[in-house]
């Protein structure tokens, strides 16, 4: 009779004993599971930090060649302010030029006109000579005059030649200049559009990275509240009969929509990542939110960037998370039943567009829902 008192006493002690190390073992793997987390944040405070840098050193460099291209640019301007001044003294001379070639013309045109007369006259002379028989002195005097006209047409022709030539010099000089200045004044352009560019992004650029910033700390700060409340609801829940199955092989949607953001790590700007502990499923604003299975609604209130929030412990280890809700339809400490509407999605807390954000927690550490969803 000892003897079976004395086994049946070992045979507790040996039960109690692996029930405290299968206890151990559990708070073991949680404390595992909240430090891998840990080492997941201070990984993305690392990358935030490093492509906040990235981005400060970009802004630095747009801002610099921002300096570099105005000095660029004031340069240009300079110089198309000389070249203008340039132009118009070339215009000028060119003007003078054409003004020159213009009254030789009329000279030399004088100079034929009078020519012409005096041969006129020297025919006349000679028609008389046919009758008088005799040379006059008035045909002496006309053919020398005629010979120094001739002369004279030649040398202000020969004058001309080279007036014409300085006045293609001078019209050369003046479209060179101007060609000049219009390209100057083009690169000008092309300065003021590149310096309107780089101050677009660098103001773009410090705004996404703020922008940035902020998102993450706020969804940092979520995710601490809810790792928070749902480490408390486990201590205060039974930690006893956890199966970990469902009434279905599979569970419901709580609503059917357009996945915005997916489980797990996700790719943000500037080679950034955040991780997302649930699914992110697009709705309009009032859409019916049924419980994947039944429980027990263990939290249904406003609670931080989660918005509108309800909690549901399935009694086998898992827990359902349904946040961003307009309407709340349960209250905490009811029974539910799997497809029960409990909620109708909104757009509170952090949420940016009308979703819900779905989770799905085994022992508090969460899950890919997508892995039990139907």
């Amino acid at each position: 009779m000892r003897g079976n008192i004395i086994k049946h006493l070992y045979k507790m002690l040996i039960l109690s004993l692996m029930l405290t190390i299968a206890s151990g073992l559990l708070v073991a793997d949680e404390i595992d599971d909240k430090m891998m987390q840990l080492r997941q944040i201070e990984k993305q405070i690392d990358i935030i930090q490093q492509k906040a840098k990235q981005a400060e050193q970009k802004k630095k460099k747009a801002q610099s060649d921002i300096t570099t291209t105005q000095k660029s640019k004031i340069q240009t301007d300079e110089a198309v302010a000389q070249l203008k001044r340039k132009e118009d003294v070339v215009q000028d001379s060119l003007q003078a030029a054409n003004e020159r070639v213009r009254t030789n013309e009329e000279k030399i045109n004088d100079l034929k006109k009078l020519a012409n007369n005096e041969f006129l006259r020297l025919f006349y002379i000679d028609m008389q000579d046919k009758y008088v028989v005799k040379e006059t002195r008035s045909k002496f005097l006309l053919s020398m005059l005629i010979s120094l006209t001739a002369k004279s047409i030649s040398d202000w022709s020969e004058f001309h030649k080279i007036l014409v030539l300085n006045q293609e010099d001078r019209r050369n000089e003046y479209y060179r200049v101007r060609n000049t200045r219009v390209r100057e004044v083009k690169k000008s352009e092309q300065y003021k559009k590149k310096i309107q560019t780089l101050t677009k992004q660098t103001t773009q650029l410090e705004k996404e990275r703020k922008s940035y910033e902020q998102q993450v700390a706020k969804l940092k700060k979520d995710a601490s509240e809810l790792e928070n409340l749902i480490s408390k609801l486990i201590k205060e829940t039974d930690k006893t009969d956890r199966t970990y199955l469902f009434s279905g092989k599979r569970i419901p949607w709580p609503v059917r929509g357009q996945i915005l953001r997916e489980f797990g790590e996700e790719s943000r700007g500037n080679n950034t990542s955040i991780i997302n502990n649930g699914i992110d499923i697009g709705v309009p604003e009032g859409t019916n939110v049924i419980s994947i299975d039944a429980g027990e609604v263990v939290f249904s209130d406003r609670y931080g960037g989660q918005g509108k929030l309800i909690i549901i412990d399935h009694k086998n280890g898992f827990f359902s998370v349904y946040a961003y809700n307009s309407e709340l339809m349960v209250p905490r400490g009811s029974k539910v039943t799997k497809g029960q509407v409990i909620a109708k999605s909104g757009k509170t807390g952090s949420a940016i567009q009308p979703s819900l954000h779905f989770e799905l927690r085994k022992d508090g550490r969460a899950v890919n829902p997508m892995n039990y969803l139907e």
